[in-house]
């Protein structure tokens, strides 16, 4: 079973009620219209409303960022630009 969490609940109906809106006021607007509304203009406005609300409230999961480890000093050294290495020359 999928679990979404209320925040993250309320943005997808957000998107998806200004969906259905944006799509009907479109229906009236067009001359000469047929009944069918401006699909891809009400997707387009809906998924621009849902990013934007994920960005501001619900873009970050608290869970994954409790996981951190601490980082591991590197084993490779360089040596310093000016000085010589230890190779010996032949």
């Amino acid at each position: 079973m999928i679990t979404i969490d209320s925040l993250r609940a309320a943005i997808l109906a957000a998107g998806l009620v200004l969906c259905y809106f944006v799509h009907k006021h479109t229906t009236d607007k067009v001359p000469g219209s047929t009944g069918k509304g401006d699909i891809v203009g009400a997707i387009g406005a809906a998924a621009a409303v849902v990013m934007t609300l994920w960005a501001l409230f619900g873009g970050t999961d608290n869970a994954a960022g409790d996981t951190t480890r601490p980082t591991q000093p590197s084993a490779v050294t360089t040596a310093p630009v000016n000085q010589p290495s230890s190779t010996p020359s032949l």
